[in-house]
């Protein structure tokens, strides 16, 4: 009796041992890096795409005379994980990328992406109207792969409406199965801060006025920056008119951007009786930040006076010059 019942108990055992069940795999987007453009300017007018490479996250202008300011990587990452399903092994995986949201700022929908592997291997990627699709070679179970994109990012000019700043323009990611199902998604971000270009403007002209030369020896006739005129030398003489006044700038563009103003420490006055080499002094030169703050227009002046050397043999005449004074964002 007792052999019988253990023989029943083990029988009952067996038959309660679980048999394996396949289950279809589910895939979960576990992250989206940004690609984040930086400081880009405006064209002065047009649009311009900037692309950057899916692979280094390097940025170059397929279009437009636009420009970028920085120089980091401007590629995203996506991270792609699938479930504890021995399915994840062999079953390819299918992303799809669809635009998201409406764009903020002077950037517009993303126009192209490029793709590149990561830790996963990407298989294939096509356009399928209005997204693209993306397939990847199987996932392990309990595993994460990546891959990278890159994009196409359209950039309005200054004549846009839009206002300059941070700009957003989103995309979103959906990975599942190849049949269908087992799908999860994320919204992935590309920024960039939009500024306005940059520029100069002349406001008057650098005016010495009219001197006499000295009888004996050298003098000078000096005009400071805030336009007050001096001049030295044995009987040299200033005359009242014409006015002697400094030249005048005005750099325009993005509030509290910094910028580098350039005016050369010389000038080479001509006329019909010889040249002379005058010094420039200036305020306002060198790094400056404009006025007022990111998403308005900024100003900053530029003064520029000098001096010019005088001798008995001075040329004689009216003698002229140009100063060229350059701006450019840091």
């Amino acid at each position: 009796m007792t052999r019988l019942l253990l023989t029943t108990l083990c029988t009952l055992l067996l038959q309660l041992v679980p048999i394996p069940v396949a289950h279809a795999q589910t895939y979960t987007v576990d992250a989206i890096t940004d690609a984040n453009f930086g400081d880009v300017v405006s064209a002065a007018s047009g649009q311009t795409v900037f692309r950057s490479n899916a692979s280094s996250g390097s940025v170059t202008v397929a279009s437009g005379s636009g420009v970028r300011l920085s120089n980091t990587a401007a590629n995203a990452e996506v991270t792609i994980s699938c479930s504890n399903t021995f399915a994840c092994n062999a079953t390819n995986v299918q992303v799809t990328l669809a635009l998201a949201g409406s764009p903020t700022g002077r950037v517009g929908y993303i126009t192209a992406i490029s793709v590149a592997n990561g830790t996963a291997t990407v298989s294939s990627a096509y356009s399928a109207g209005n997204y693209v699709v993306i397939n990847l070679a199987p996932i392990p179970r309990r595993s994460s792969r990546t891959f990278l994109i890159g994009f196409d990012l359209p950039v309005d000019g200054n004549e846009s409406a839009n206002s300059t700043g941070t700009a957003t323009s989103s995309y979103l990611i959906t990975a599942q199965r190849a049949t269908g199902g087992g799908s999860d998604s994320l919204v992935g971000n590309i920024l960039a801060k939009v500024i306005r270009p940059v520029s100069i403007a002349k406001t008057q002209d650098l005016q010495f006025g009219a001197v006499t030369r000295p009888t004996s020896g050298s003098g000078a006739v000096t005009l400071t920056p805030d336009g007050v005129v001096s001049v030295s030398g044995t009987n040299v003489r200033r005359f009242p008119a014409p006015a002697a006044t400094a030249a005048q700038f005005t750099v325009s563009g993005e509030g509290g951007q910094a910028v580098t103003v350039s005016v050369p420490t010389t000038m080479t006055l001509s006329g019909s009786g010889g040249s002379v080499t005058a010094t420039l002094t200036n305020v306002g030169g060198g790094p400056q930040v404009l006025s007022g703050s990111t998403g308005s227009a900024g100003t900053v002046n530029v003064s520029v006076g000098g001096s010019v050397p005088l001798s008995g043999s001075s040329a004689l005449g009216t003698l002229t010059g140009t100063v060229t004074v350059m701006v450019q964002y840091n």
